[in-house]
């Protein structure tokens, strides 16, 4: 009878301990997936980040491109652009080459020099080159022949014309 009485006391003390366990296991696992929870949303914000900043190279990157595109300068025997003409898809442009030639070309003609006209827009043409290089051309460019005196510059004034009776 003593060791019942003994059985039961340990049988509660186990009891106790068990339920002890337990409810730690269940506030420890509540703990770990909130942690968990926690690392999944920085990493989610991380690629978040990671993805602005590779949208906003891209999109340096294209304004880059655009840029020297539109600032690309005159290459020595290239020709370049005296005159843009047409309406809608039947463009022409008038070029000058390096010869000092004059011709007029459209779409898909190809010059002598090897350069086939594969655009033409109302303030470019495109070219491309032998090689597969695609070269915008330069914009016709008058060279200033040197200053010509007979012609009034800018903020000088022309002589004022006399009149007839009013001499003093």
């Amino acid at each position: 009878m003593t060791t019942n009485k003994l059985v039961i006391p340990v049988a509660l003390l186990a009891l106790l301990f068990a339920t002890t366990a337990g409810a730690e296991s269940t506030s420890d696992s509540l703990t770990r997936i909130e942690a968990e929870t926690l690392v999944l949303k920085a990493r989610e914000k991380q690629l978040e980040v990671q993805a602005s900043i590779v949208g906003k190279q891209n999109e340096i990157a294209a304004k880059q491109s655009m840029t020297n595109a539109i600032t690309q300068t005159a290459v020595v025997g290239d020709p370049v652009i005296k005159a843009i003409e047409g309406i809608g898809g039947r463009m022409y442009a008038t070029l000058q080459l390096s010869d000092g030639s004059v011709v007029d070309v459209q779409q898909g003609d190809t010059l002598s020099t090897g350069l086939k006209i594969i655009q033409i827009n109302p303030r470019e043409v495109i070219a491309q080159s032998k090689s597969n290089q695609r070269i915008r051309l330069a914009t016709y460019a008058q060279l200033n022949g040197g200053f010509n005196p007979n012609f009034p510059g800018a903020g000088l004034s022309l002589p004022v014309p006399q009149l007839k009776g009013a001499q003093r």
